[in-house]
């Protein structure tokens, strides 16, 4: 089995460094076949690699312009990949956290919108997800749309929002009912709800914390209309109707 239908096969940490060289060489000549290319280039071991420059690789017999490439373009990603640092992701741990991160985007709307954020299981936000769009007073959103996320990027944890373009943030009849069936699904699935939160222009009201004022906004996110840069924006398609009612 040649190194490429192993890789698909059995990923990538199954093959040698050879196989791995050997499908940056690509086919190789019948006369340099990639094999024995790439048991060349590792004969000194991997590390020796690192020191490879174009002029070095051409030299090679076997080892073209288009095969000198791939090969320092992948030592390269390496490289850089190296250099990264792990990217630091918002704790929503707290109903602060949740108001310093979702007021400014939710809370003065002039239509009433349903988020859903991925949690991991240290409450980090993985990515957030605009499930539905409605009116004035209510929008749509069955517990199957706001949990399908979730299923699809494998988070274990989700966090709702939707805010009230009326200004009172206090949760309405409907609002309590939708919860009850978002949490009932949830727990069905092995999802956990960190809190549901209603967002409006006078505070915020937490599934886990109530009633709470409205944060102070942070300098510099300026114009709180103008905020959809906070966001990693997808909205969920395909949805079947049910309701989020503010009445």
């Amino acid at each position: 089995m040649r190194g490429r239908e192993r890789m698909l096969a059995e990923g990538a940490g199954g093959l040698s460094e050879e196989e791995l060289i050997s499908v940056l060489l690509g086919s190789g000549t019948q006369a340099h076949p990639a094999g024995e290319v790439a048991a060349r280039l590792t004969r000194e071991g991997l590390l020796s690699l690192r020191r490879a420059t174009y002029a070095s690789l051409i030299e090679l017999p076997g080892v073209g312009e288009a095969q000198a490439c791939r090969l320092l373009a992948a030592l390269e990603l390496g490289r850089r990949t190296l250099g990264l640092l792990p990217e630091e992701r918002l704790r929503l741990s707290n109903a602060g956290a949740v108001a310093r991160r979702l007021f400014p985007k939710l809370a003065f709307r002039a239509s009433e919108e349903f988020w859903v954020l991925l949690l991991n299981a240290r409450l980090e936000e993985m990515r957030a997800v605009r499930v539905s769009v409605g009116g004035l007073t209510h929008c749509s959103v069955l517990p199957r749309e706001a949990l399908a996320p979730a299923l699809v990027h494998g988070a274990p944890c989700v966090l709702f929002a939707h805010n009230h373009p009326s200004g009172d943030p206090r949760p309405s009849s409907e609002d309590r009912r939708l919860q009850l069936q978002l949490d009932e699904s949830a727990r069905s699935l092995g999802i956990r709800v960190a809190d549901h939160v209603v967002l409006a222009e006078k505070g915020m009201h937490s599934l886990r914390e109530g009633l709470l004022p409205p944060p102070p906004l942070e300098p510099e996110l300026g114009d709180p209309l103008a905020c959809d840069e906070l966001f990693e924006v997808e909205d969920a398609h395909d949805v079947a109707k049910g309701s989020c009612d503010e009445r």
